[in-house]
């Protein structure tokens, strides 16, 4: 099955990792620097699990189907299911959440 996760903070790329040991899935992201730490197996935010897991896929011992790009139409076009995980930030003094990034 082809997934795209929309977003690469913590939610998405965990996500992302723990679907791409069954599934082929695309990371997608604004941030070029994100993108590039994805596909050099080295972990954009500090998670225990995902760098053990992405040093374990460059060591052989575990195989994640994964790749992170910028271009979001063309990962949204050949996927089976797209999951958004993008940064809903909460203003409390507007009582409001930012959704800007969806």
């Amino acid at each position: 099955m082809k997934i795209t996760v929309a977003g690469t903070g913590y939610v998405g790329l965990s996500m992302a990792v723990l679907l791409s040991q069954h599934h082929e899935v695309t990371a997608v992201d604004v941030i070029p620097e994100k993108v590039e730490k994805i596909n050099s197996r080295k972990s954009p935010i500090q998670d225990e699990y995902i760098e053990k897991f992405m040093q374990e896929d460059l060591q052989g011992k575990r195989k994640l189907n994964l790749w992170a790009t910028l271009d979001a139409k063309a990962s949204y076009e050949t996927a089976d299911f797209v999951i958004v995980a993008t940064p809903t930030n909460y203003d409390s003094k507007k009582n409001f959440f930012d959704t800007s990034a969806v």
